[in-house]
């Protein structure tokens, strides 16, 4: 009787494991998305879905913000006639805001719209776009829209004022400490995004002029892992923060385009550093970005 005992303790925790390393999205989310969203500039759909399944059994569907996986994902499984999935990722979408008119104007979607499938999604469209206004907080919003307003206004050219700076960076460090603590990471998925009001927030900004090194490292660190903050959050912050302390010149996770090898710390690591916060290896974050540019013709 006790070993049944002890053996069905071992499975249970066993599986408890297993499930929170499945939730770890540094090492079973970023990574993949990364190659995905390479694979879709290179119009290798078939790809883009095999990575993206893989994902998705591993972890949560985020569509972080310039990267839009869900988005790719969807238009992948158009692409390659997988219809039934590509109407399941349109529901995921318009619970993150999504319209209707995002799907009607993108060519991918073309062979869709104007099917029974369709239809279903316009009649479901109002239900699933009120779950969606419900499950973000657009009080939160207009603050940390006022936050990043105030963040920039002495920082203005003809206007830099050090001072004014410091005091408005303390106290919005305070107050995304404090709404951290209370909401989460304010991004898109919890104060909704630029279709709200036609506005770019994101407390991204606030980051670049933060000073609790300790805090931040360790508080972004965790909600990168649990897919609640962009890993580039983290990445911000601390080269950033490099850049501001005069005895440390040296970057870490090397996110400023205009540094060199000479301004990166043990630059034969930056690689191993980049990914264990999230951050796409430099090399595939080039290749993605010249594919981008390519995309959209910039």
């Amino acid at each position: 009787m006790n070993k049944i005992i002890i053996g069905t303790l071992l499975v249970f925790l066993m599986l408890s494991c297993q499930k929170k390393e499945a939730y770890n999205y540094i090492k079973n989310y970023y990574q993949d998305v990364y190659l995905a969203e390479e694979a879709y500039y290179k119009k290798d759909y078939k790809k883009v879905v095999e990575i993206m399944s893989t994902v998705e059994n591993k972890c949560e569907l985020i569509n972080q913000s310039m990267i839009y996986e869900i988005e790719k994902y969807a238009e992948s499984t158009a692409h390659i006639g997988k219809n039934e999935k590509t109407f399941e990722l349109i529901r995921k979408l318009i619970l993150k805001g999504y319209e209707l008119d995002d799907f009607k104007t993108n060519a991918a979607f073309q062979n869709i719209i104007n099917t029974t499938q369709w239809h279903d999604v316009e009649k479901e469209f109002d239900l699933l776009h009120t779950q969606y206004l419900n499950s973000i907080n657009l009080e939160l919003r207009k603050k940390v829209s006022e936050m990043t307003r105030i963040d920039q206004l002495y920082r203005q050219r003809g206007q830099y004022n050090q001072q004014k700076c410091d005091s408005i960076d303390t106290i919005n460090e305070i107050e995304l400490k404090q709404i951290i603590a209370t909401y989460g990471y304010p991004d898109d998925k919890v104060i909704g995004g630029y279709k709200i009001d036609q506005k770019s927030v994101n407390p991204m900004i606030l980051l670049f002029h933060f000073d609790d090194f300790d805090y931040w490292t360790k508080t972004l660190k965790e909600l990168i892992k649990t897919g609640q903050a962009p890993p580039n959050s983290l990445g911000n912050f601390v080269d950033s923060y490099q850049r501001r302390v005069p005895e440390e010149k040296k970057f870490i996770y090397g996110i400023y385009d205009n540094s060199g090898e000479e301004d990166i710390i043990e630059f034969d690591k930056l690689d191993d550093r980049r990914i264990s916060i999230g951050l796409p290896p430099m090399k595939l974050m080039k290749s993605i970005d010249s594919l981008k540019r390519r995309h959209y013709g910039f």
